[in-house]
């Protein structure tokens, strides 16, 4: 735990520890009081060492309930003994746990987990400080020996209560995954299912990136009814979905398709004389949200889709194949001088052919049935956002620390996904303003109520008693499971690295080459 530079050190082997009486928070002011002290999640079998006023020590030390013992042999320094008979060489102002752990540093690692924090840039902190603060063996150690353990139950019995209320309900699932790393160096991965109506996770996987599929399977053990799965475009999870489970509904979302589809714009205006297509690229991407909403058959969205390509050139009612209700219009009203904004493309140019490739394409229209039930995943999104809290992409992290991390997320998440928005003294729902450089706007979203975090209490509980109940301590080798993706290959690389004095070589050549032919 963090403490100033002060006269403080352990309790030598002579001091009886791990006894009953032994606080994990205790101060000065408390103890001259005879307070009982509250434990983070509500401990109660540890309290506080208990004290009288009045005992002070015969040297006047002003340590309430101890005193000081003379030795008989002069050259020997004094002893002190508390009232309990426990014999103290030093005073800590840490209470010590079982083997000489002191409370503190277990609270701080456990805390530094459970906060989304990094050692590295804590330990930094305490540096600048200068207050005496655990080493990186130990925050190691009490991480991987208590703190994932604790997560990880922790983590399935609130999962038990999550997936009994979903039980005997057609589910729709929502699934999106994402990588431990920016750019070409992700190692692992974790794919996260959401319930669509309660916005509740169900399960998160983690994984190793070669090893990346749809966790169907652990929502089919637990006797979860789905009858419709929400993912990406991916190819893979098509063909698994085919495969494994034809008789659940696949849907596609709109939100990563209307993405791509704007990009794809956007590149084909880029081309020579398909400048003004840029222009329409929104107006595109917003038709297309449109069919996917208010479609309800593929014919049905086909004659909405391609009415696109006659409006652009101001042609707004045309004679068949593509007809809405059976009359081959827009369903827009008269456009007045003011809601034309935009030059209208010729019919025939080259923006108009490659809007037309774009609309038409057989692969884009061949994917329109998978977004008939317009659904999205964006509520995943908000989750990921939350996840690089707990787990930032700039560090690395073993995979059981990274999955707890990933856990401690998604109970975060599931503690106040159903916050109540704030509201004023009026009943009125307070909102709060913010404005979007990139689309220039200004907007307004409810203000919620402060979050809760009743699971980190019970996890430094969990963690306390798993260290009072340890007669082992943490000298044991750490042993991988077999569900540890290191056991597939200890790093991303699929070749065995060779030497660094081999590597080093190797760069000082290429450095010497590249110089000589700029000679």
């Amino acid at each position: 735990m963090a403490t100033p530079r002060m006269s403080i050190a352990r309790t030598t082997r002579e001091t009886k520890t791990s006894t009953p009486g032994i606080p994990l928070h205790v101060t000065r002011s408390s103890a001259e009081k005879g307070k009982q002290v509250v434990l983070p999640g509500g401990l109660a079998d540890i309290s506080e060492m208990s004290s009288e006023e009045g005992h002070e020590s015969a040297s006047g030390s002003g340590i309430p309930g101890v005193t000081e013992i003379s030795p008989k042999n002069p050259r020997r320094r004094s002893r002190k003994k508390c009232l309990n008979g426990y014999i103290v060489y030093k005073c800590v102002s840490q209470p010590v746990l079982n083997r000489c752990l002191h409370g503190g540093d277990l609270l701080s690692a456990a805390a530094i987990v459970a906060s989304g924090n990094h050692f590295a840039k804590i330990a930094l902190f305490a540096k600048f400080m200068k207050l005496n603060f655990l080493g990186s063996n130990t925050f190691t150690n009490i991480q991987r020996q208590y703190m994932v353990p604790s997560i990880e139950e922790l983590w399935e019995s609130k999962q038990q209560n999550v997936i009994r209320t979903c039980r005997n309900q057609d589910l729709v699932i929502l699934g999106d995954g994402r990588m431990d790393s920016p750019g070409f160096s992700a190692q692992y991965c974790f794919y996260t299912a959401m319930d669509n109506s309660s916005k509740k996770i169900l399960t998160v996987r983690t994984m190793d990136k070669r090893e990346t599929q749809l966790n169907m399977k652990e929502l089919k053990d637990k006797q979860v009814k789905v009858t419709e799965v929400v993912t990406d475009a991916h190819i893979s999870i098509g063909a698994l979905m085919k495969k494994e489970y034809p008789d659940i509904k696949h849907s596609f979302d709109v939100w990563h398709a209307a993405k791509n589809l704007g990009k794809k714009v956007a590149a084909a205006g880029l081309q020579k004389g398909c400048k003004p297509l840029q222009l329409w690229s929104r107006d595109i991407v917003n038709h297309f949200w449109y069919c996917c909403q208010h479609a309800n058959t593929y014919d049905e969205f086909i004659d909405l889709w391609a009415s696109i390509l006659h409006h652009v050139v101001n042609e707004h009612e045309w004679i068949l194949p593509y007809a809405i209700d059976g009359h081959a219009r827009c369903l827009h009203g008269p456009l007045t001088e003011e809601e034309r904004t935009k030059e209208w493309l010729s019919k025939g140019s080259q923006a108009h052919d490659a809007m037309r490739k774009l609309v038409l394409d057989d692969r884009f229209l061949g994917k329109m049935s998978y977004f008939l039930n317009f659904r999205s995943t964006a509520e995943l999104e908000n989750f990921h956002q939350l996840v690089l809290m707990y787990c930032a992409k700039r560090f690395s992290y073993t995979p059981p620390v990274y999955n707890a991390r990933i856990l401690l997320a998604a109970m975060d998440y599931n503690e106040n996904v159903e916050k109540p928005v704030k509201r004023n003294k009026d009943d009125s729902i307070r909102y709060q303003r913010n404005f979007n450089k990139k689309s220039g706007r200004w907007a307004v979203h409810p203000v919620k109520e402060k979050k809760t975090y009743a699971h980190v209490e019970q996890l430094l509980e969990t963690v306390a008693e798993k260290r009072l109940a340890d007669k082992a301590g943490m000298g044991k080798k750490a042993v991988l499971a077999s569900t540890d993706p290191r056991n597939i290959r200890k790093t991303i690389a699929p070749v065995t690295p060779p030497p660094i004095s081999e590597l080093v070589e190797t760069q000082k050549s290429r450095l010497i080459e590249s110089a000589m032919k700029d000679m």
